[in-house]
């Protein structure tokens, strides 16, 4: 059955470079496996046929749906976000450029205005200043788009830690927002609306 499988799944994904494919085909067959374990639990094996499977796990795949994970749907990082979002997150530079890269990014971001770019470069920078050094680099790191496994990794903390840092610096950077509009007389936006790059 499995051989079967992998051939629905590599002629679905014929489209994905090589490397990507081989990935691609490694999630749908072990989606087809945890499906044939949930249909054998139900005692309803009959229902188990190979074509099935695969369109079920090459669907679960599109969809961002992946086997053995769980991933928050309003996560940016997370797949099933980018695309139903119909975006891409990009690595802005290596560790070395990370105090200038992340606004090189700026300069082809079609989908920002001009005034909210300009309110970014400004405001990014000040508000990582209020960061503690630490703080700041672990901020830049996201912010380029490492992973928080990588970040983790780097700064000897667990994902866990990095995810709550994360969902801080969020909290940090809207109110940072909120507070700079406050001053300049501009009317406050809800957390989500906020002039950033996306």
């Amino acid at each position: 059955m499995l051989p079967a499988i992998e051939r629905h799944a590599r002629c679905a994904f014929r489209v994905l470079d090589a490397e990507a494919r081989d990935d691609a085909v490694a999630e749908v067959l072990a989606n087809a496996v945890c499906a044939y374990q949930r249909l054998h639990e139900r005692n309803e094996l009959q229902r188990a046929f190979a074509t099935t499977l695969a369109k079920f796990a090459i669907k679960s795949y599109w969809s961002g749906r992946r086997c053995g994970t769980s991933q928050c749907s309003h996560d940016v990082f997370s797949s099933q976000a980018k695309q139903v979002a119909a975006y891409e997150v990009r690595t802005l530079g290596t560790p070395g450029e990370l105090s200038t890269e992340w606004s090189q990014c700026l300069v082809d971001n079609r989908l920002t205005s001009v005034p909210n770019q300009v309110a970014f470069r400004m405001d990014f920078p000040r508000w990582l200043r209020g960061l503690s050094l630490r703080d700041r680099n672990i901020a830049e790191r996201l912010s380029l788009g490492y992973s928080t496994k990588e970040v983790a990794a780097e700064f000897g903390m667990s994902s866990g830690r990095v995810s709550q840092l994360r969902r801080e610096f969020s909290y940090s950077w809207y109110k940072f927002i909120r507070v700079n509009r406050c001053l300049s007389g501009e009317p406050k936006s809800k957390p989500g609306r906020a002039s950033h790059p996306g």
